[in-house]
């Protein structure tokens, strides 16, 4: 991991938003134009379609969280290597992440996560009460 002194003061900002994301938090560093793009998902455009996506997302997985192990950034252009974990049926699922982050104005202009979802997917089909959690987060409208 760069020297803290010389890391990209976004990766900080990440690291504390995700150490226990709010839907406030997690929102908060994101443009109104912004577009999220992950594995298995078509591309979020805006935020709207953001604080729905992250809304769902923080049903249907409560106590998720994330620990960054490192990132590299210049400018615009960040990269931060992290690990999110979702609890899941009475355990936690650790996934490696990156993500690639193109800020305008020190906000996410563009993030595109690389990740594999396989593990939680699993997961989450073994596990009635996080099954259910699942499928109730579909209905979740935006509010």
């Amino acid at each position: 991991m760069p020297n803290a002194d010389k890391a990209h003061p976004f990766i900080s900002t990440f690291r504390d938003i995700w150490a226990d994301p709010t839907l406030d938090g997690l929102m908060s560093s994101l443009r109104d134009d912004v577009r999220l793009v992950q594995p298995l998902s078509a591309p979020l455009e805006g935020k709207a379609a953001a604080r729905l996506a992250f809304r769902r997302i923080l049903h249907q997985f409560p106590g998720l969280r994330g620990e960054v192990k490192g990132g590299l950034g210049e400018g615009s252009l960040v990269f931060i290597d992290w690990k999110m974990i979702a609890p899941v049926g009475g355990r936690e699922i650790a996934i490696p992440v990156i993500d690639k982050f193109t800020l305008q104005d020190g906000m996410v202009k563009e993030r595109v996560a690389y990740f594999d979802p396989t593990p939680v997917s699993r997961a989450v089909l073994r596990s009635p009460s996080s099954l259910m959690r699942s499928v109730t987060a579909q209905f979740i409208r935006r509010g």
